[in-house]
Order: structure tokens, then C-alpha cells, then sequence
């Protein structure tokens, strides 16, 4: 920049024309910009330009400008009642077969009740509160249909079929669109929710069937339940039978065959403690013997 304690003359020849660019673009930039702003004039006592003067225009966006995102909403809108939440998420639900299990559906929810697009901000996790929303609900109507069904003269297998059949149900007329939902739940952050929503759904199950011990057996059954139910659920993203039929045979199926996996493991179990039972007897009867 200088040569010999001197500023470079071919510097300060380019220098109005780098200036006048520099503002020409400052200025279509400002024209195109939607958000109210104000310009600021810069002094610089530039030695490199001859201490001459620039002007350099800087943006001020107003307080009253449009929000940039979901962050940015206004605060009466984030202070809004847990009802206003509940309706919105409610309204989502009716635009997931076009948008998906994203924030444009709930954005589309919340136009249908009349808020701004921007409402979406109302939830800062996103598509998965969305998706956590109607796996509540399809939980509490599962439940109050449960309660009203009459399990008298069935068997354990035919309860747990039926309940798991009802709650399976509840997903079909989203099914188009449940891979995206599955998949939103099975990211690491998500994946706590999902499992604790899959624990929920076998414990009901159970306890339907008759089934309310808290022992280790309990969380066993629970823990293969939740098995046959993720499969039965994956298996129902491709099938096309009426009635998800098909489905539902599989399901049947693999209650079967936990029935007799789980029947086998407890006559294992009972020989092993009469085994054991029968050792630790020889053990004290040898012991009797032998004392003097």
C-alpha cells in the first residue's frame, strides 16, 4: 500500500472507483431489502486513501420488523395457554396426509385457527411434538375404549391380540406418512420419548390382559411385547390388505410363538429351581450325616 513512505498512485486512482462499486452495491442491496433500516455514515481518517472521508451504509433493522424465524416471534404469542397448543396440534393433524410430520403442517394448523404461520414457534422441538401430540391421544382413546371392552372367557393370547389390534388401528389412516414419524422417533435426542411411549403401550396391554405383577417377569413380558409390537407396526408400513389384515395375522403369529417361548423358558425355570432345590437338600442331608 505505500512504496517508500508515499501512498501508491495507482491505489488512489482505483480507489473512487472500488468506492463507488462498494456503494452502488450497498444501495441495490437496500433496495431489495424487505426490512425497514437506517444508514450510518462511517469517518475514517484513512492514510491509505489520502485521508480521505468513506461513507459506508450500515443496517438497523426496527424493532417493529418482521420476525426472521420461529425464535423471533412475539411475545404475547409464546405466553399463549396451553389450549391455544392442544388446537393447533389438533388442526396439524388435518394437513400431515399433504405436508407430512413437519413444521409446515403445524404451520397450516395454526393458520386454520386463525394465528399467524409463524405460530410453528410455539413449539421449539418441532415436527416431533407433533408427532408426541397424537401418540397421547391415540393413548388416551385406546384406553377409554379399552375399559369398555369385555375380556371375560378369553385367554391372555386373544386379549393381547385385540388390544394391540386397536391400538394399531389408530396409526392406519396416517400410514402414507408414519415412516416419517418413525423415523423422527428413532433419532438419538427423540429415541427416549419413543421407548417410553412403546413401554407405555405394552404395560397397557398387559395390564388388560390381566397381567399387573411389578416383578422381573413382568418387565420381561413387557420387553418381548414391545418386540412383537415394533414388528407388527413395521410390518404394517407395507401392507396393503384390506383392513391391514395381514398385519394383524402376523401379529397373531408372533404372539403364538412367544407363547410357546415364554411357556418352554418357565418349565425350564421350575426344573432348574427343583434342581437346585433338590441339591442344596443333599447338600444339608450329607451335612447331618457326617456331623459327629
Amino acid at each position: 500500500m505505500l512504496r517508500n513512505g508515499r501512498t501508491n498512485p495507482l491505489l488512489l486512482r482505483l480507489a473512487p472507483k472500488l468506492l463507488n462499486r462498494t456503494l452502488s452495491c450497498s444501495q441495490n442491496f437496500t433496495a431489495r431489502n424487505p426490512f425497514p433500516h437506517s444508514s450510518s455514515t462511517v469517518f475514517q481518517k484513512g492514510s491509505g486513501f489520502g485521508g480521505q472521508v468513506s461513507r459506508t451504509p450500515t443496517l438497523k433493522f426496527a424493532a417493529h420488523s418482521r420476525p426472521l424465524s420461529a425464535d423471533a416471534e412475539p411475545a404475547a404469542l409464546k405466553e399463549s395457554p396451553p389450549e391455544i397448543r392442544v388446537q393447533v396440534l389438533e388442526a396439524a393433524l388435518g394437513h400431515v396426509h399433504q405436508w407430512g410430520w413437519t413444521s409446515q403442517a403445524i404451520a397450516a394448523g395454526a393458520t386454520e385457527q386463525g394465528l399467524s404461520a409463524y405460530a410453528h414457534g410455539l413449539f421449539p422441538r418441532g415436527a416431533i411434538e407433533l408427532v408426541e401430540f397424537f401418540q397421547q391421544k391415540c393413548e388416551k382413546e385406546w384406553v377409554e375404549e379399552l375399559a369398555k371392552v369385555d375380556t371375560s372367557g378369553h385367554t391372555t393370547q386373544e386379549k393381547l391380540s385385540a388390544a394391540l389390534r386397536m391400538r394399531l388401528a389408530k396409526q392406519g389412516p396416517y400410514m402414507s406418512t408414519w415412516p416419517q414419524a418413525l423415523a423422527l422417533q428413532a433419532l438419538p435426542h427423540h429415541a427416549p420419548g419413543a421407548m417410553a411411549t412403546l413401554a407405555k403401550i405394552c404395560d397397557i396391554a398387559w395390564t388388560h390382559a390381566g397381567d399387573r405383577r411389578k416383578d422381573v417377569t413382568a418387565y420381561s413380558k413387557r420387553a418381548v411385547l414391545g418386540g412383537i409390537y415394533t414388528g407388527s407396526e413395521l410390518y404394517m408400513l407395507t401392507d396393503y390388505s384390506e383392513g391391514f389384515t395381514d398385519t394383524y395375522d402376523f401379529l397373531d403369529r408372533q404372539l403364538r410363538e412367544a407363547q410357546k417361548i415364554g411357556t418352554t423358558m418357565e418349565l425350564v425355570g421350575q426344573q432348574a429351581e427343583q434342581l437346585m432345590a433338590q441339591g442344596l437338600s443333599s447338600m444339608q442331608g450329607h451335612k447331618d450325616a457326617n456331623r459327629p
